[in-house]
């Protein structure tokens, strides 16, 4: 029996564990490896690593933590989606994913709806920021401000080289292989079963958002994340294209990156919490009228395919 066989589209509850079992086994060699290979590469030994509480974000690690930010990712999420799609998936849900095609007018549209959701996002992360637990909660509350100040301590070291080699890599790391690897995931894999799954398209992007956001584990960055991953969600849904949700994502992560650097050189007075913030409710009531009014185009656009 082939492996291909295992899986069928009538079992998506099989797809899914055979799917999480891939990442599981994928994760745990990507990030042995990873150990193994800081050890001549870096001089950080295992133990450091893996058990006296791992390597502090520090400027003297930068070159080893922005290897290791690399290595996990395409552990976690790009090997296995790509080892699954080649092994498990049907040829026709393979087909479903659109990698075989992309209209440059949907690609288009979908930049402007990105473009066109900065205000409510911006202003989503400042809500989110002051969210506060019951006080029942404040240990609970207390350990995820620590979990977001180590995210933004980690993000601190990334952004530290201001050279245009820095720039390249930053772009790589933190736009390309997760636009790539998240997508195949939250937006193709995933999606395709929980599609089969749910039986209900507007479900499903609302499960692979909330998915999407958690999973970076940051609470005080959820519900923008959350937003981002509904839009992705609809952008997929609307093209019939992976590429497109794929390229957006490289885009907003890219141009984040972009504005930091030019802000670390001075080069611009914005950085990157103030890029696209909005100025008041107002702008959010524009932004969501504009993200209407671009889907609607884009749904258009579709039916005349």
């Amino acid at each position: 029996m082939r492996l291909r066989e295992l899986t069928t589209p009538t079992n998506p509850a099989k797809e899914f564990l055979i799917y999480m079992l891939l990442i599981l086994i994928c994760g745990f060699i990507f990030n042995l490896l990873g150990g193994v290979l800081a050890i001549p590469l870096f001089h950080i030994s295992l133990s450091d690593l893996f058990v006296n509480g791992g390597i502090s974000p520090s400027d003297e690690n930068a070159a080893f933590l922005k290897f290791y930010q690399i290595i996990n990712h395409l552990g976690m999420f790009t090997v296995p989606s790509v080892l699954y799609i080649i092994f498990f998936m049907q040829r026709y849900d393979v087909k479903e994913l659109g990698l075989d095609r992309l209209n440059i007018f949907s690609l288009l549209l979908s930049v402007l709806a990105l473009v066109a959701s900065m205000p409510l996002t911006n202003w989503l992360i400042e809500l989110n920021l002051n969210m506060h637990l019951p006080a029942f909660l404040s240990g609970l509350e207390e350990k995820m401000r620590m979990m977001e100040d180590s995210a933004s301590d980690l993000t601190d070291v990334f952004f530290k080289d201001k050279s245009f080699g820095g720039l390249i890599l930053n772009v790589f790391m933190i736009a390309l292989i997760p636009a790539i690897g998240e997508e195949l995931v939250f937006r193709g894999i995933l999606f395709r079963i929980f599609a089969k799954w749910i039986k209900n398209i507007h479900v499903t992007v609302f499960v692979a958002a909330i998915l999407f956001s958690a999973m970076h584990l940051q609470f005080y960055g959820f519900l923008p994340r959350l937003v981002l991953g509904i839009l992705f969600g609809y952008l997929f849904v609307i093209t019939r294209s992976l590429w497109v949700p794929i390229i957006v994502h490289f885009i907003n992560n890219g141009a984040a990156v972009l504005v930091e650097w030019l802000y670390s050189r001075d080069a611009t007075e914005t950085s990157m919490e103030a890029f696209g913030k909005a100025e008041s409710i107002w702008s959010v009531v524009v932004s969501l009228l504009l993200i209407g009014v671009l889907f609607t185009l884009l749904m258009r656009l579709r039916r005349e395919e």
